[in-house]
């Protein structure tokens, strides 16, 4: 049988006392995996050994580089694996968190051969913007295993470079925006970044240096992917800090302009002379960019107004080029964005929009059925395409998968599904290449999404396999979103996939299953996977109405997997491992089992097979710091599949809820998805924390 000696104190908590003086806690070494240690008189232990104090490196808030004491506790003897899964070792302990080749305890070897977790991010900014004055402003939302006082990281560091001059700024606060579309929150690091200094229409590069309490400083240039691409990279901005660069504005009214007689200017005096059509107006914008402001061939920067009414779309890829920042498509009036509308015409436009394009304020409806509405002909990253608070209308049609085809890197910010349903833009094509990035969207993120934050009602979301022309997605950042679905029968979120040093980053969520979904609610590498997993941040999640699959070895592979999870609220846990498939070799996944590096969390009904812990238990080995099982909480308006079942509910705890207490110190966040405070050591967990 399996003996726990005691949790003890955990991480991110400074011991105090008598604890201080023994941090060795009878261990001799730290083993080389970096979650277990050598205790020679393991067996003879059976109170809570007082915890290991471990000096860790790290950064300050001002990006300085410091060290960290943490404390880690020996938590249980391991066991033998199976089919001596009864035995309990002699000498082997486990490890509330993981012990990492840089961190170092007062008289322990350490032998481990972990490399610290790199932080996990994602821009709230879309590449190519446009700076039309001396101040941006830069946002970024970043995620790390080791957060606490309410930061994921220590500090950040913006910096813009023109080439030859840059200009930085290091920030330790955060601040959290919400969004019209989804009425969500969204903790970030931000700051407005000065470009005087920098060259006047210059493409600047926008890169920032993350600094985590523990581990290393994260460059995004260097560490992450080469620009351009759909995971985290560097930006591009143009510095149009004087205006000198030059803005066109052309107006397009269907009904009553000429492409013949329309006009441009440098300011909405080109409201008296529209064009008919959109083609038109880019084609002149190009023009008088090359004779006004020597942009020859560059319709970039320009601005094609749409008058209310209804614009069937005209292809103009090729008189839209840009160079620097796309050109944009707006609504004349953005208070009239419901009723200026863009629509395919009936008919599929295949590579019909430019390389580079900004749709902003308007209503984009399908008409017709299986057509092509928006597709550059893209076959790479290369392509950039925004839309922004906008409307996507189905129009009571059917879906087609290729009505936003081959867009590229397809980013959505603040954009809304109309009255006539969801046309699911940014869904699976066997030959698209359409990558999502989607921020403060309700019900717009799509099946090929690499990342999403401040989204609500989301379906789904799958991993998808890269292609020739879709990149692997690497460092995935999926937070402060509602996915809500009642007919899948697939996961609601579904990763099967390798998850390298990169990481996987899933904080703040709510998954409500609800309706006939019975499928796991969340499937993270498990029924059957055999790919490796390491530097998983799982934090503040509400997981409702359903199972979570959690990093199974059920199979005849065995992988190493491993994360950071705390502050969750889960209905049902499983983790499947040796024992469960009848193979001793399955034990990669045991510091999921262990609950190494875990912290705080609540499972409202035990696991499928079983309500306590041990070998057989897909609950796992132990309980982990804080851990509560069997206890489920009261919400405001459960509709998940333990309420009326209908789906939408407010998963707000109760006061009769029963729910760890985030500790003093350890917050991941300052705020949660709706804007509530998180106050450690008066929060409870989970992705809605009621106000204190």
């Amino acid at each position: 049988m399996q003996m726990t000696i005691g949790i003890g104190t955990h991480l991110g908590q400074t011991p105090t006392g008598n604890q201080a003086a023994t941090p060795a806690a009878g261990i001799s070494h730290i083993l080389s995996d970096g979650w277990r240690a050598f205790h020679p008189q393991a067996a003879d232990v059976t109170t809570a050994p007082p915890p290991i104090i471990v000096t860790r490196q790290g950064f300050d808030g001002s990006g300085n580089s410091t060290t960290h004491s943490d404390s880690v506790a020996i938590t249980t003897r391991t066991r033998d694996p199976y089919p001596d899964h009864d035995t309990l070792t002699e000498t082997d302990v486990a490890l509330s968190d993981f012990i990492y080749a840089g961190d170092t305890i007062s008289g322990v070897p350490n032998t481990s051969t972990l490399a610290y977790p790199k932080p996990i991010a994602m821009w709230l900014n879309h590449d190519r913007e446009h700076a039309n004055g001396p101040v941006h402003s830069l946002r970024l939302a970043v995620a790390h295993g080791f957060a606490r006082l309410g930061r994921p990281v220590a500090a950040v560091k913006f910096i813009a470079s023109d080439g030859v001059t840059s200009v930085a700024q290091t920030v330790s606060s955060m601040t959290s925006a919400q969004f019209e579309a989804s009425s969500l929150h969204v903790p970030h690091f931000a700051t407005d970044m000065d470009l005087t200094p920098l060259t006047q229409g210059a493409l600047l590069t926008i890169d920032a240096v993350i600094y985590p309490w523990v581990g290393d400083a994260f460059t995004i240039s260097t560490d992450a992917d080469p620009y351009p691409s759909p995971n985290l990279t560097t930006l591009r901005l143009l510095n149009d800090r004087t205006g000198a660069y030059g803005t066109a504005l052309a107006y397009v009214d269907s009904a009553s302009g000429d492409d013949s007689t329309g006009t441009v200017a440098g300011d909405a005096a080109a409201a008296g002379t529209p064009f008919a059509t959109i083609a038109a107006a880019a084609a002149a914008i190009a023009t008088f960019n090359a004779n006004t402001y020597g942009r020859p061939n560059d319709a970039g920067g320009g601005i094609i107004r749409l008058v209310e009414g209804v614009h069937d779309f005209t292809p103009f890829k090729s008189q839209g080029t840009s160079i620097d920042v796309p050109l944009v498509v707006e609504a004349a009036d953005p208070a009239k964005r419901d009723t200026t509308i863009l629509t395919d015409g009936g008919s599929s436009k295949f590579n019909g929009i430019p390389a580079q394009l900004k749709i902003r304020d308007l209503t984009l409806r399908k008409t017709g059925g299986s057509v092509v509405f928006l597709d550059s002909g893209a076959a790479s990253p290369n392509h950039l395409f925004v839309t922004e608070n906008c409307i996507w209308d189905a129009n009571n049609t059917s879906y087609y998968g290729a009505w936003v085809y081959r867009v590229g890197r397809f980013f959505q910010r603040n954009c809304m599904i109309g009255a006539g349903g969801d046309p699911r833009q940014g869904n699976f094509f066997s030959t698209e290449a359409t990558m999502v990035t989607a921020v403060g969207c309700d019900r717009c993120a799509g099946s090929i999404t690499y990342q999403a934050a401040g989204c609500s009602n989301l379906s789904e979301f799958n991993w998808r396999a890269p292609t020739t022309a879709r990149p692997a997605m690497d460092g995935l950042f999926l937070g402060w979103n509602v996915f809500t679905n009642g007919t899948t029968s697939n996961p609601i979120i579904n990763i099967n996939a390798p998850i390298g040093p990169r990481g996987l980053a899933f904080v703040g969520n709510i998954v409500e299953s609800w309706g006939t979904s019975s499928n796991a609610a969340l499937r993270l590498n498990a029924d059957g996977d055999t790919s490796p997993a390491e530097n998983v941040v799982f934090q503040h999640n509400s997981i409702i109405g359903e199972r979570i699959n959690l990093m199974y070895l059920d199979g005849v592979v065995n992988v190493a997997k491993s994360a950071h999870v705390s502050f969750n609220l889960f209905e049902r846990l499983n983790i499947k491992s040796d024992v469960f498939a009848s193979q001793g070799e399955n034990t990669g996944n045991w510091p999921v089992r262990y609950k190494v590096g875990w912290s705080h969390n609540a499972i409202a009904s035990g696991s499928n097979n079983n309500a306590g812990y041990g070998p057989v238990s897909w609950l796992g080995e132990t309980p982990s710091a804080g851990e509560i099982t069997g206890t489920p909480p009261a919400f405001v308006d459960d509709r998940s599949h333990l309420g009326p079942d209908t789906g939408g509910g407010d998963y707000t705890p109760t006061t009769a809820s029963t729910l760890p207490v985030i500790p003093a110190g350890r917050a991941a966040y300052p705020v949660d998805l709706v804007g509530n405070a998180i106050i450690a050591g008066q929060s409870c967990i989970g992705a809605i924390t009621p106000p204190v």
